[in-house]
């Protein structure tokens, strides 16, 4: 029985270790994508522009190889009231470009790549703060926001 609680007990802190030592970049073909210590977004180690900043962390997909650019999915992670936000960073030779923010707060996402788009479709999303019923009613409705050719729209119209 020793032996089993010893063996658990290291097992927890070999887990707990990696996760300390856990970066959180992803590597285009033009360079990394990394996280600050800040919880900035950078590359190359200069922050991206227009500059992304977590509100608690962010998250960074493998890069999506679409032509000339690499593209990521960036998940902004915040807190109760709105649990995320995401962005895409177009990654090329002369730089990476951020789009604006976009999403509805959910951080129930499917993303689907076709072609040289990229769909990132969610529900809406009310916080603990609304109505039992408006949360209701935004859990039912479905996003979508489209990544082409760097720019994010939701409905045809661009995301500001």
């Amino acid at each position: 029985m020793r032996k089993y609680i010893f063996s658990i007990t290291l097992l927890l802190l070999a887990g707990t270790s990696a996760l300390a030592q856990e970066t959180n970049s992803t590597t285009t073909r033009f360079g990394a994508l990394t996280v600050s210590e800040a919880g900035v977004l950078l590359f190359k180690g200069a922050p991206v522009q227009p500059k992304i900043e977590a509100n608690n962390s962010l998250d960074l997909s493998e890069p999506y190889q679409i032509g000339t650019s690499d593209v990521v999915l960036v998940t902004d992670n915040g807190g109760t009231a709105c649990p995320a936000l995401y962005y895409f960073v177009t990654v090329t030779k002369s730089g990476a470009k951020a789009t604006p923010a976009f999403g509805t707060c959910s951080d129930l996402i499917k993303v689907k790549r076709t072609g040289a788009s990229v769909s990132v479709s969610m529900p809406g999303y009310r916080g603990p703060f609304e109505s039992k019923r408006s949360q209701n009613r935004a859990a039912r409705e479905n996003h979508v926001f489209i990544y082409h050719s760097g720019v994010v729209t939701e409905n045809g119209k661009p995301v500001k």
